[in-house]
């Protein structure tokens, strides 16, 4: 087998096993684990990485030169 295909197999196997995870956390089938943090965690993770997302168009935006035909020279 190609490595390509071993790589999607085991990606796959992961996928599962943490779908499996989460939805046992998230209805409070873990003990010790809070089942609000199983909505509270990713939200957070999201909000933090369309941030990220924001602000480096930003930067991107802020440092990259006006083409020629644009600058007030």
């Amino acid at each position: 087998m190609r490595l390509g295909k071993v790589f999607g197999l085991f990606l796959m196997i992961v996928a599962v096993m943490l779908a499996a995870f989460y939805t046992t956390w998230f209805f409070g089938l873990i003990k010790g684990l809070d089942p609000e943090l199983a909505v509270k965690v990713p939200m957070l993770i999201i909000v933090l990485f369309f941030l990220f997302v924001v602000g480096w168009t930003g930067y991107v935006m802020y440092t990259t030169p006006l083409p020629r035909s644009i600058r007030r020279d």
